[in-house]
């Protein structure tokens, strides 16, 4: 192209030419150009309304996801229940975010409450869906929209249990691998992959300094693990800027809770949800700089 960027396809084809060979790649290209080319004829408010509701969708699967599997229960197998009356939910119980506002938050069969969080969840899902329609375009709304999302459940588990699991992690880390260079026009391949081993090295020698001066654990092993994923997805150039928002973000929970300094110090911080909202503020502060330079 004339202004030196590379067309939604180019930028995929280049990304991609690691991971297929020969035929393979060729059938792949073909199969994005022909998927490229229906993306441009669908309507804005249909593909604002499809990442909405996809969100919504997503949203009630990790509602479900933070409060079960801590617990031990499966997620994807049974019927979906009541967590106080075990009564079995109907579908038209398990529409996201309108089945919460019908039953006014509460169960049709026990009238107990429901989790608030599950709602907001939800709510929230929908609008980053919704959100990455708005500031990015093409192929690029595909890789924010599973950015974000993959993000949500991390962030979730951290804050109320801290614990980030590694098979969630590692989910988060192959996305970024694979689509992550269709956010960011201006990361290779190299960019990303160095993004992982930086973002990792650098926490966990934090981690393992901090542990072997003082004798005790002050970070997670999951924390240093994120941070590399998501630098799979960033790049090793956002890595500094975003974990000083995870610094100012952990601040600001830090010094908002109730209690004296010398209390909450000896309090455990979910440092990876930290991260992870810091990584939420990057991707849409950075796509509002880059949309009005």
């Amino acid at each position: 192209a004339g202004n030196g960027k590379l067309s939604a396809t180019g930028r995929i084809s280049a990304h991609c030419r690691w991971l297929s060979f020969g035929s393979i790649r060729e059938t792949s290209l073909s199969i994005i150009e022909a998927m490229d080319s229906i993306g441009s004829q669908i309507p804005i408010w249909a593909v604002a309304a499809f990442f909405t509701i996809l969100g919504a969708i997503w949203g009630s699967f990790v509602a479900a996801l933070c409060q079960r599997w801590p617990k031990g229960e499966s997620v994807v197998s049974g019927r979906s229940h009541c967590d106080h009356c075990g009564a079995t939910l109907g579908a038209a119980e398990l529409v996201p975010i309108v089945s919460f506002l019908l039953q006014k938050g509460r169960c049709r069969h026990c009238s107990a409450s429901i989790a608030p969080i599950n709602f907001w969840i939800e709510l929230g899902c929908a609008a980053l869906g919704l959100i990455c329609v708005v500031l990015f375009s093409g192929w690029a709304v595909i890789g924010a929209a599973v950015f974000c999302w993959l993000l949500i459940p991390l962030i979730r588990l951290d804050w109320q249990h801290l614990w980030l699991p590694d098979r969630l992690i590692l989910l988060l880390a192959l996305a970024g691998a694979l689509i992550g260079g269709l956010v960011f026009e201006e990361l290779t391949l190299a960019d990303q992959l160095l993004g992982g081993i930086a973002g990792f090295g650098a926490l966990e020698l934090i981690r393992r300094s901090y542990s072997w001066l003082r004798g005790i654990d002050a970070m997670g092993g999951g924390d240093p693990k994120l941070f590399g994923a998501i630098g799979l997805w960033t790049g090793w150039q956002a890595l500094p800027i975003l974990l000083l928002m995870a610094s100012v973000i952990g601040l600001i929970h830090f010094s908002a809770r109730p209690g004296t300094w010398r209390e909450a110090s000896n309090l455990r911080l979910p440092l990876g949800s930290y991260i992870g909202l810091g990584a939420l503020l990057w991707l849409f502060i950075l796509s509002r700089s880059a949309l009005n330079p």
